[in-house]
């Protein structure tokens, strides 16, 4: 019998979502620092990319709402 995938996801646990992010908020720092990134993008990453981090860490399906 041969198994049949339809589908395939990829699960990140919560370390490697935040290693992720964090190597990407310190790629982009280190880009500003050799010019190669203007260094307003740099700034405003610093805001803009932990809160695109914390909104991956919410799950779908999560916010539903519930009847009183």
């Amino acid at each position: 019998m041969l198994l049949y995938i339809k589908e395939r996801t990829i699960a990140m646990n919560i370390f490697r979502h935040s290693l992720f992010w964090a190597a990407a908020l310190l790629g982009i720092a280190l880009l500003a620092v050799f010019g190669i990134v203007p260094e307003e993008l740099a700034q405003y990453s610093v805001i803009a990319l932990p809160v695109l981090a914390t909104l991956g860490f919410i799950k779908p399906g999560t916010c539903q709402k519930v009847r009183a």
